[in-house]
């Protein structure tokens, strides 16, 4: 008997987690749509990336508080020319160059989304090597090394692109270090400095009823709860339009999710209210064998 409450108890425990886990969304960002049926996709943008954990806690919720379910969409999934570019963003990049001996360290700043190749504009860029890093918080990440340039001198202003495969377990990074080599001892002195980006979109249904928001910010979500399997489906068959998301607004951490359902209220009364039935029938029991053992 003892066996059985504690296993239960350990269920009740479970169930009513997540509905606490997910009552404390940080950021949220209006969806805007035509309010007409169909599948709608949006770009995740930077302060997603940012303020998101790992992308494992977005939640697209309408007007009546309900989770609605939803996909990801990225370049792998692309078909023609066309849908692969509309996953790439390339962007002119802030960067700080110094020297350290012969060696030209290039800090660029990117916007926390998945970068995947750089473009350096230069003059003079034969003889160089290269090694470079991603830079999140404290860590680094390694992510490509090579001969940079191998030019003559007469090809001036010539944009070399540099790529790597990201490492899935590493997230996207706040900053790429570049490190040059200069084997002729003189410092590179770039120009500008462009990043691209694979983008990445959320797809959702829209039933033409509702306005929606996309939630995000909450640690306690390890892993995203709503994944179509028939997505390949979905994107090959159905016409999707793309919509964007509205400025980020910054929730406090106690509030509830933007339009929290009523039922998950309930359901955390119940659960609660089983919990300390369970609790107090485990006390009876006790003081009952100990009245037998006496």
């Amino acid at each position: 008997m003892h066996k059985i409450i504690t296993i239960l108890f350990i269920f009740l425990l479970l169930l009513v987690a997540p509905v606490y886990a997910g009552s404390s969304f940080q950021y949220s960002k209006l969806i805007k749509t035509d309010n007409l049926l169909g599948y709608k996709s949006v770009v995740l943008d930077k302060d997603v990336y940012a303020h998101s954990n790992h992308l494992n806690d977005l939640r697209v919720i309408n007007d009546k508080g309900e989770e609605v379910p939803y996909f990801f969409a990225s370049i792998r999934d692309a078909s023609t020319i066309k849908e692969k570019e509309s996953f790439i963003l390339s962007e002119d990049a802030q960067y700080i160059s110094t020297q350290d001996g012969t060696d030209s360290i290039i800090t660029i700043q990117v916007n926390h989304l998945d970068a995947f190749r750089l473009e350096l504009n230069a003059d003079d860029i034969r003889g160089r090597t290269y090694g470079l890093f991603g830079v999140k918080d404290e860590s680094m990440y390694y992510l490509s090394e090579g001969e940079l340039f191998d030019l003559l001198p007469s090809d001036s202003s010539v944009r070399r692109g540099i790529e790597w495969t990201n490492n899935p377990n590493n997230p996207p990074v706040d900053k790429l270090r570049l490190t040059i080599h200069n084997l002729d001892g003189k410092p590179i002195k770039p120009k500008s400095v462009t990043v691209k980006y694979h983008l990445t979109k959320l797809v959702f249904k829209d039933l033409g009823n509702s306005q929606f928001r996309l939630a995000y910010g909450n640690d306690a979500l390890r892993s995203p709860i709503y994944e179509v399997l028939n997505y390949k489906a979905i994107l090959k068959s159905e016409s999707i339009t793309q919509t964007e998301l509205g400025a980020e607004v910054k929730t406090p951490t106690k509030t509830d999710t933007p339009g929290t359902s009523t039922k998950y209220t309930l359901f955390s009364t119940n659960t609660l209210t089983a919990l300390a039935l369970l609790m107090l029938l485990g006390i009876g029991l006790g003081f009952r064998s100990r009245k037998k053992k006496n």
